[in-house]
């Protein structure tokens, strides 16, 4: 059975409850983060030293990725307002279908973040408060950049633990009845993990099948890489920050109001 003190540390996390979101924006955010099966599960020794994962390639600072995580979600949510505006203007067909289009997109793409970003920034069951006597605003903590990324990080390990736990104890469970009840909570232990682990993914880039070396120094995150992979892994970084940032010109140009045609 699951240990008391695990989930403990689930409910002080404050995630075991607090993760009411919808069937179909949770698949959404785990179908757009989670890393594939087959990513970093290789066996056996390395064909050779180059091979060897021992060389660190930077990935981000942890303000860094709060900044672009927080300017993508602004971004997307004055694309969905300008983009509702034109749909409630339009009078063509054929651009009411388009906009429509473009406005459950971007929608999409908006609460993906917002369900990442709310799992890893959340306050937990504590609520500590501060105020701004220059503003008279009251303001909720939430942490700083380092705290909200290893509290998350934690998160994901322990669901993860418990997870394997409770595989280990169904497995050795005889009764029917207790077995049941015990696969419906082994359900909900891997859809939680998958949320965690996929929003660490949305918002720092961390698989949960690779190695990462977090320096506390400079709140810099480094992924574990071999001397071949250094090449590739880069190449793949750029070609998906390109795209990121396509998708971000494609999503302003969507909002922007379309130019007129020359006669």
């Amino acid at each position: 059975m699951l240990k008391r003190n695990c989930i403990s540390g689930l409910v002080i996390l404050g995630l075991a409850g607090s993760l009411a979101y919808s069937q179909e924006a949770v698949k959404d955010v785990v179908k757009t983060a989670a890393p594939p099966a087959a990513a970093g599960q290789e066996t056996g020794k390395p064909a050779d030293a180059k091979d060897v994962r021992n060389k660190l390639l930077p990935l981000t600072d942890m303000e860094t990725a709060f900044k672009k995580a927080w300017a993508t979600r602004v971004t997307l949510t004055r694309q969905v307002d300008d983009l509702a505006k034109k749909l409630k203007d339009a009078t063509d067909e054929k651009q009411k279908e388009e906009l429509l289009k473009n406005v459950n997109e971007a929608r999409k793409n908006l609460q993906t973040l917002a369900i990442a970003m709310e799992v890893i920034f959340s306050t937990g069951l504590t609520r500590n408060y501060e105020f701004d006597e220059v503003k008279s605003t009251i303001f909720l903590r939430v942490g700083t950049a380092e705290e909200v990324f290893m509290r998350a990080v934690k998160a994901r390990d322990l669901y993860g633990k418990v997870m394997t736990e409770h595989k280990a104890a169904l497995e050795k469970e005889a009764d029917a009845g207790k077995k049941k009840e015990m696969e419906k909570t082994l359900e909900v232990l891997t859809k939680r993990y998958q949320l965690v682990a996929a929003a660490l993914q949305q918002v720092y880039g961390v698989l949960p099948t690779r190695e990462f070396i977090y320096n506390p120094q400079n709140s810099t995150l480094y992924l574990k890489v071999s001397e071949n992979e250094v090449g590739s892994i880069k190449e793949q970084l750029t070609k998906l920050q390109e795209e990121r940032k396509a998708r971000e010109t494609a999503g302003q140009g969507a909002a922007a109001p379309p130019a007129a045609e020359g006669k």
